[in-house]
């Protein structure tokens, strides 16, 4: 049990992540006048997060938000500090096109399809002009994908993707240099821009080698080196599973728990992949894709319960 673990009956899952010093859940507790955010450490931590049914509409006269789909704005960021807070007007969201209500999305000003919108804003425009670098994430199995991100969020991006290995390829002063080259590798190699959340959790089952993972990024490499020669690379490898929980991780077959309804797992927290959440229980290990419970009313317990199974769902298949 982690001393750290709050006991939650309402909250917003706001975010989730893994660093060095293992994975977290960001929860807005509900019920106060304000809400509170917390960051709750959950590796090694006995806990069941699970969704709660929809509430009633007049529980929801805030907006027009219809009650059945429940979800909730995850607040708002600043883009200059790194900060985050709660949504100040605990906004039901109208639809499930975004993660921010109208009023955060405006204070917050990111719009990562920057190169698809009309306008973009001034803290959009600020960060664009900041350093960038362009990436390649293997996930195994020779699924390989190209990306950007902010170059002083370094591996973070992909850590987030839920990549076993990576390849930050090339640093630019600028986003759109470096969306440029994004987008040169996607056309002319052939480079997957994004992979379905599915099929990274059916590729954890898969057999993967660093050595193989390895190769397959640096033959890519040594593809865009041929169709951009004057692009001075980086090169620079990054193995990501120790971030996770380390490659023991990886040795159990995997119960996916991410199609039950409602949205549940429990256990003792293992891991965490990306959006992809790792218990032990019984002897099994479980997964869900924390990513689909983003901005909805969870509860968060220190207490375990029985895993809900739906049919055969174990990886590998």
């Amino acid at each position: 049990m982690s001393a750290e673990l709050p006991e939650l009956d309402q909250a917003v899952l706001a975010g989730y992540g893994c660093n060095e010093d293992g994975a977290h859940l960001v929860l807005d507790e509900l019920g106060a006048a304000r809400w509170q955010r917390r960051r709750c450490a959950v590796l090694g931590a006995q806990l069941t997060l699970q969704q709660l049914a929809p509430l009633a509409r007049a529980a929801t006269a805030r907006t027009d938000a219809s009650p059945e789909l429940d979800r909730w704005c995850s607040g708002r960021f600043d883009l200059s500090s790194g900060r985050g807070e709660p949504c100040p007007e605990q906004a039901q969201l109208r639809d499930d096109g975004f993660e921010q209500c109208l009023a955060c999305r405006r204070a917050t000003g990111f719009n990562p399809a920057f190169y698809f919108a009309a306008e973009v804003s001034p803290q959009q425009q600020a960060r664009n002009l900041e350093p960038h670098l362009v990436y390649l994430a293997n996930f195994g199995a020779g699924t390989v994908k190209v990306g950007m991100t902010h170059a002083r969020r370094g591996i973070q991006r992909l850590l987030e993707q839920g990549a076993r290995m990576g390849l930050l390829l090339a640093r630019f002063p600028d986003a759109y240099q470096a969306r440029a080259l994004e987008e040169r590798i996607a056309r002319e190699l052939g480079v997957l821009e994004t992979v379905r959340s599915a099929r990274k959790r059916h590729l954890l089952g898969a057999p993967f080698t660093p050595a193989a993972a390895r190769a397959e990024l640096v033959a890519v490499a040594e593809q865009v080196r041929s169709a951009a020669p004057s692009i001075a690379l980086l090169l620079e490898l990054v193995e990501l599973d120790r971030y996770y929980g380390g490659s023991a991780l990886f040795a159990n077959p995997l119960t996916d728990l991410s199609e039950t309804a409602p949205l549940s797992i429990s256990g003792r927290c293992v891991g965490m992949i990306g959006d992809v959440l790792i218990t032990s229980q019984g002897g099994q290990h479980f997964m869900l894709s924390v990513g689909e419970l983003l901005c909805r009313r969870v509860r968060l317990s220190r207490r375990e319960q029985p895993n809900r199974v739906l049919g055969q769902m174990r990886l590998p298949f």
